[in-house]
């Protein structure tokens, strides 16, 4: 008999929001330990992807992995491309870290999108 080891992002993200632990590669301030601008910024910065790629997912087909590596593509693009949004997101990503942006957002290309937010970081830095 095979156990389920499958995990789900939520109580990672719930564990770490709560206790304020971080192991391995998972980076994210506790949202208790935020401010109210952080969160602000984090809620804003979500928000705005979110848009982006609910108006994206609209235009190009999201059916397959690799149709969701373009609207990911195009949807860094466009962050990259506006001044204005790259710095609410690296703002964002500061605060509260890819895996609390990623919470925030409801949409299944957020996962493939999520490694070019890590990227843009990096760049940031």
């Amino acid at each position: 008999m095979t156990e389920n080891k499958s995990i789900n992002t939520r109580d990672i993200i719930s564990s770490v929001a709560n206790t304020g632990e971080v192991k391995g590669n998972i980076s994210v301030n506790s949202v208790k330990n935020m401010t109210p601008e952080q969160r602000q910024t984090l809620a804003e910065a979500a928000q705005e992807i979110q848009e982006l790629l609910d108006q994206l997912s609209e235009t190009y087909p999201t059916t397959t992995v690799a149709e969701k590596s373009t609207v990911a593509a195009k949807a860094i693009e466009e962050i990259e491309n506006k001044p204005d949004v790259k710095g609410k997101v690296i703002k964002a990503l500061k605060a509260g870290g890819v895996a609390a942006l990623m919470e925030l957002t409801n949409n299944p290309v957020v996962k493939i999108l999520t490694p070019m937010l890590e990227s843009l970081l990096e760049e940031s830095n």
